[in-house]
């Protein structure tokens, strides 16, 4: 365990201030973590070899990398790195892709917030962990959905579950910092791979 003085060491990735602060508070007052707090995925792989946290708590999805794609890259740097991923997103499709990355443990931000310190503890004693709503409903998604799903890049999965909610090209290009073509690009990779013809399939495989 890598500690600073008797303090276990927390990597905080959250694009939303106000959302890190919160989580800061929960976890300081169940334990007398080290928290070092980043915005995005990419600074939360460039600080991770020199910070070396016990723990990666990581949201979802982020503008830039995003966070599937960082699961994966702080996994290429330390086989052994524990993360945890954050999210508001509680459908099995979402869990299937964060562990499928890398992730060891999964909560999301409608959980008790019990939930979020003993996962932490969990994680850090080298055990998996899932919210109480996720475990409920992992064995509910639709086999032949998931493995069409599961064909699909971090990237592709991002805009995927961003499409599925509504989200314009223009909105989402914004939000990840792509252009608008490249966009574009990914969604019509997504309707091949997922054998949908329109917005309204790929809702209803995102919920299913």
């Amino acid at each position: 365990m890598n500690t600073f003085g008797d303090k276990t060491k927390l990597l905080l990735v959250d694009d939303h201030a106000i959302v890190r602060a919160g989580f800061r508070y929960l976890l300081e007052s169940d334990a007398d973590y080290e928290i070092r707090e980043v915005n995005t995925a990419e600074e939360a792989c460039r600080i991770y070899s020199e910070y070396k946290p016990d723990a990666v708590i990581m949201d979802l999805l982020m503008p830039g990398m995003g966070g599937l794609q960082g699961v994966r890259h702080i996994h290429a740097k330390d086989n052994n790195a524990k993360v945890l991923v954050l999210s508001m997103r509680d459908d099995p499709v979402y869990v299937s892709q964060a562990t499928k990355a890398g992730a060891q443990g999964y909560v999301t931000k409608r959980s008790a917030p019990e939930e979020l310190t003993k996962a932490v503890a969990v994680l850090i004693k080298g055990n998996k962990y899932l919210s109480a709503d996720v475990a409920k409903l992992k064995n509910k998604s639709s086999k032949t959905d998931q493995e069409k799903i599961d064909t699909l890049s971090e990237r592709e999965f991002e805009i995927f579950c961003l499409l599925a909610e509504g989200h314009t090209v223009v909105n989402i290009s914004e939000d990840l910092h792509l252009s608008p073509k490249t966009v574009s690009n990914h969604r019509t990779r997504i309707m091949h791979k997922l054998h949908a013809t329109n917005i309204v399939e790929l809702s209803r495989m995102a919920i299913r």
